[in-house]
Parts: C-alpha cells; structure tokens; sequence
C-alpha cells in the first residue's frame, strides 16, 4: 500500500456535491492514416501494453475509517479496463459545439472512489471524419505535468509505432485490507500526528529564516520580525528588499465569483505559438505572460459587455510546478501557486501585458524563496475529517455568494509535447485541456502547448458562465490585437 500525500488528498477532501477533484484532456487525431481496426481497438491494445508503465491506471483507494488519516492506493484485485475504456459518438453533423456539450456532460459527473479514478472515452462521428479521445483522471493522481507525461506514455512518437518493454515483474493486485486494519494505522497516526507537527513548525520557521530573499520579506512586508522568539530569527537575516508587487487586498467579486452547480460548459481553441512568442520577444516578457495577458483582455471584454467589469484587477491564481527531474514520471501532484495581478483595469493591452510581467516576477520571487517542499509537508496535517467538513460547510453555507473570493480564476499554462504524437498511426492533431472549478471560482482557463501552437481549454460552471464560446471569441480578438501591436513594435 501507498499512502497518498496530504496535497494529493486535498482533491479528494475538496469535492462537495457542485465540486469535483477531477481534469483531462481532449485529444484529437485524423483517423485515415490508421492502417487499420477503430481507434479504441488501437487504445485498448496500447493501455493493455503499457499498464505496468501506468501505475495510476489499476490503483484504487482505500479510506481510513473515521477520516483519522489520508487515504491510501492498493492494486485493484478487481480491475476491469473495460469499465474505464468507454466507446461513444456525437451525432451529425459532429461540430466543435457538440463535442464541447458531450464533454461538458460527461465532465460534470463525478468519478466511482471504489474503482481507480480514470476513464478514457473514445468519441467518434466529428466533422472530417476526425475523432477525440477524452481523457478524465481525478486530480489526486496526476498535476498538469505529469498528466502530460501519461499522455505521450499512452501515445507513440512516430507514426509506426513505439517499442514497450515488457514488465520486469508480473502484477501482483492487493487484498483489500479490512477495516480493523485501516482503523489501526490511522489511530497510530493520530497519536503521531502532534509531534510531527510540532516537528514541521519547527524546521519551517528555520528554513524561511535562512532563506536568503524571504527572510527580509517576512521582516519587511508580513512583519514577522515583530513576533517573539521567531522573530529573532528573521531579524538577523539579511538586508532590506522592496516590497514585492503582489496582490494585497481580495479580489474583486464577478459574476463567475460564485457558488458553483455541478453543470459544466466546456469551449476551446488554438492559438499559434510563433503569435506568442513574437508578442513575447516585442515586449521583452515571457510566454506565460503573454497567455496571462491575452486571458486578462479577453476576461475584460467579457465583464464590459456585460458591464460587470470591477474597478479594481482581478487576480489570478496561477499553478506552478515544482517537480524536479528526479521526479519525471512520478504520478502524484508535485505543484504550489502564485496570485498574479491581471491588470483589468488598464485599458491599454501593452501596459496590461508589462504590469501582468511585473507582477509574475514579483510572486515567481517570493514562490522561489519558499522552500519547495513547504506546502505539501503542511498539507499532511489536515485530516479527512475537518478538510472534508469544511469544504461541506462552504458549499452548504454559499459562503462565496457573500464575500470577496481570494482570486478570481484560475490561469494554468502547461508545458505539452514539442514533437507530434500518434494513435495507432493516427497522428494527435491538437491537446485541449479540460480542467476543473472550485467553490467561489467557477472559470478556469487553462493551455497546453503542443508542436506549434497554444490549445486553450475553458470550463465553468454553466449557471455562471453558460456563454463559455463568447469568451473563446473574446480571447481571439484579444491574442490578434496583441500580435497587431507586436508587429506595429517591429516595424517601427
């Protein structure tokens, strides 16, 4: 058995009967180079394959009783990948809209916690004979990054396909172990938990006193300097630095900032990278900036149409991954997060994009200056119990209805593969992303690159954004005018 880390738990504690833990992607390729048989025939034959390189795909959970403990993963003795592999169509004439509604049905029902938490959906009839592949996988398995990793794991790399290995070792499912059991280990980390956590708080304070950038920030702009006993720690580190230019007030409510229904709208589309990467080099910022501020644009012609725009920016939350090499094809959430100002009360796209690369730099600094592994010790300390209760708590209460939410949408830019990838032959055209919202958060926008352009995915819920293709239409004009005054720049 494998326990499950305290962050990678939290997606399971998070959900509440609007909220789910779970992500995805769709994919889609062009079928006429398959030399032949349907491409679920050709996707049962590769995960059949490749299993013992997929370890996330036969685990399934095991509760603590009581919620004394996090979960833990087992071999699943009762596997049965036809349960997960589902063979489905959209009706003709097979347009993007009705894909966006099939997968925003299918994204907003949530996952059976007694079997492992993935299901793959093959969907054909689309317009040009093309067909998806929806990839839907519950947060506490994978991050972005690794989810990309199980991706191409899945796929080939060339259009003859990839040489597997074979297992070193046959499978070996696991008993399901009975709840005396589990009863035993999580009261024995109940009666550890106080020492570790006194432990943990120790050896926090001394690492963020020894950091060499946060130690002045926490004495100049938190002031723990003035705290006793720990402050003496930060008061010797360090010299004065100026304060960083992050958000430091709540972020203004929208109409997406709300209680969230279980409904989904799901929208999407791609967006050349070399537009990127010119307004990136024209602007002397990064690409993330340029996705942030292309997203800011759009979300700020979206609220002035509906003339819902708040005088102060809204601020974004903005995954960021922490997964070292040594970590590559580890299957487990390796990420922390910065909040970004999105400049949406700046009504020139130019002076949005360098606020946006001013204020990343500042939250990269002090993300940076935190030590890696900070958050996801911390997050072994909330047990079942309470995180579950609490996330109960907020959704019964609506809680979001009558406060300021912490940010106001998620923006995650997810590095995909460089290099084309293939189905059986079949090459993947494109790689949308197809994540989740939270209470209080009911938009998320998230890209994934792959080859040579952006492939952005946009979910809500639908009560609060049922006008999704709208905003994919808003971040269009927004990426054009921003690559239109990219080459007014290089051409002066």
């Amino acid at each position: 058995m494998q326990q499950l880390t305290g962050l990678d738990a939290s997606f399971l504690y998070m959900e509440t009967g609007g909220q789910f833990g779970h992500v995805g992607s769709v994919t889609l390729y062009d079928p006429s180079t398959t030399p032949g048989g349907s491409l679920y025939d050709v996707m049962r034959k590769s995960i059949s394959e490749r299993m013992h390189i997929l370890p996330p795909f036969r685990r399934r959970l095991v509760q603590v009783p009581l919620g004394l403990d996090h979960p833990y993963w087992i071999e699943d003795p009762h596997f049965d990948l036809d349960f997960h592999l589902r063979h489905i169509a959209v009706p003709p004439p097979g347009t993007n809209l009705q894909l966006s509604e099939l997968v925003s049905r299918i994204a907003g029902r949530p996952m059976d916690r007694a079997r492992p938490l993935w299901e793959i959906y093959v969907i054909e009839g689309l317009a040009n004979g093309l067909v998806a592949l929806y990839i839907k996988i519950h947060h506490c398995t994978i991050d972005g990054v690794s989810g990309a990793e199980m991706t191409s794991t899945l796929l080939d790399t060339s259009p003859t396909g990839s040489a597997i290995d074979p297992p070193q070792h046959a499978w070996k499912p696991d008993a399901i172990p009975g709840e005396l059991e589990m009863l035993r280990r999580g009261i024995g980390a109940a009666l550890l938990r106080p020492g570790r956590a006194a432990r943990f708080a120790a050896g926090a304070v001394r690492s963020l006193a020894q950091s060499p950038e946060f130690g002045p920030l926490a004495r100049d702009v938190i002031g723990l300097d003035r705290l006793p006993v720990v402050g003496g720690l930060f008061k010797r580190r360090g010299d004065q630095v100026d304060a960083p230019l992050i958000p430091q007030t709540r972020a203004p409510k929208t109409p997406f900032n709300r209680s969230i229904t279980p409904h989904r709208r799901w929208a999407f589309c791609s967006i050349p990278l070399a537009d990127a990467k010119l307004v990136k080099s024209a602007f002397g910022t990064t690409l993330n900036d340029v996705v942030m501020a292309a997203s800011s644009g759009a979300l700020r012609r979206y609220l002035e149409r509906k003339s819902a725009l708040p005088e102060d920016p809204l601020i974004a939350m903005v995954p960021v991954s922490v997964r070292s090499a040594e970590e590559k094809a580890t299957y487990s959430n390796r990420v922390s997060s910065v909040l970004a100002d999105l400049a949406t009360n700046e009504k020139d796209p130019v002076r949005r994009l360098l606020r946006i690369h001013e204020s990343m730099k500042s939250a990269k600094r002090m993300q940076q200056a935190i030590p890696a592994n900070l958050l996801q010790d911390f997050t072994q300390f909330a047990t079942p119990n309470v995180a579950g209760q609490a996330a109960r708590i907020v959704a019964r209460t609506r809680i979001a209805d009558r406060m300021n939410p912490p940010f106001n949408v998620v923006i995650s830019n997810v590095p995909g593969p460089r290099h084309p990838l293939y189905l059986g032959g079949a090459r993947m055209l494109t790689y949308y992303p197809v994540s989740a919202v939270a209470e209080g958060q009911g938009l998320n926008i998230t890209v994934q690159s792959y080859i040579d352009h952006l492939d952005f995915g946009l979910i809500a819920c639908r009560d609060l954004v049922p006008d999704v293709w709208d905003l994919i239409e808003d971040l269009k004009d927004s990426f054009a005018e921003l690559v239109r005054l990219a080459e007014a720049k290089k051409r002066a």
